[in-house]
């Protein structure tokens, strides 16, 4: 084979490789229709020292496409909700998570799920486990689901717990959610 030649096939192997190359990144990319988001973590106490809570979303920031499904696996065997709230309702330090009760969306989303006695006040078991603002699905602040607690008595259920949302914002939207019983429990989705 003549030089030419070599040198032709060696660039037609070298623009494939770059071809392929670039191609697994656009293919690796694709935004999925269904997501699973795992909650984790749990608490720590030291009498007279400390307590810690490491609860949290396992992902924290989501891509799934418009009309795809969210699975959210709880493995801390507390309850937990996953609600939607405007970015400016996100706490963002300590104190803004602590007032998120008594002034802020937790407050509000505790009512909404019932688990708030209102002649009374005090807690209660929720009564509306799923609160729906809008069209069907998870698509704006205020959408909000009860994710019941992994574990339990039996070997049977000492599994993960399951809960399965429809995401119906449109493309290019992106969700805020935060858990309103543990509010620094929080992430993003990007609608794609």
């Amino acid at each position: 084979m003549s030089g030419r030649k070599h040198a032709r096939v060696g660039l037609a192997v070298a623009v494939a490789v770059v071809a392929a190359a670039v191609a697994v990144p656009a293919f690796a990319a694709t935004t999925p229709r269904t997501v699973t988001e795992t909650t984790v973590g749990g608490a720590k106490f030291v009498p007279n020292r400390m307590f810690a809570d490491t609860m949290h979303f396992k992902k924290g920031t989501i891509a799934i496409k418009s009309g795809g499904t969210l699975n959210i696996n709880d493995k801390t065997g507390e309850v937990h909700t996953f609600s939607l709230v405007k970015k400016s309702e996100v706490p963002r330090n300590a104190r803004q998570a602590d007032n998120c009760f008594s002034k802020g969306v937790c407050g509000k989303l505790a009512v909404d799920h019932g688990a708030v006695n209102p002649e009374t006040g005090e807690e209660q078991e929720p009564t509306t486990p799923l609160v729906n603002v809008g069209k069907a699905g998870f698509n704006q602040p205020g959408d909000s689901v009860v994710l019941p607690p992994a574990g339990g008595a039996s070997a049977a259920k000492a599994r993960a717990s399951r809960t399965s949302l429809k995401i119906t914002a449109a493309k290019g939207k992106t969700l805020y959610f935060i858990c309103a019983i543990h509010p620094w429990m929080q992430g993003k989705i990007n609608v794609r």
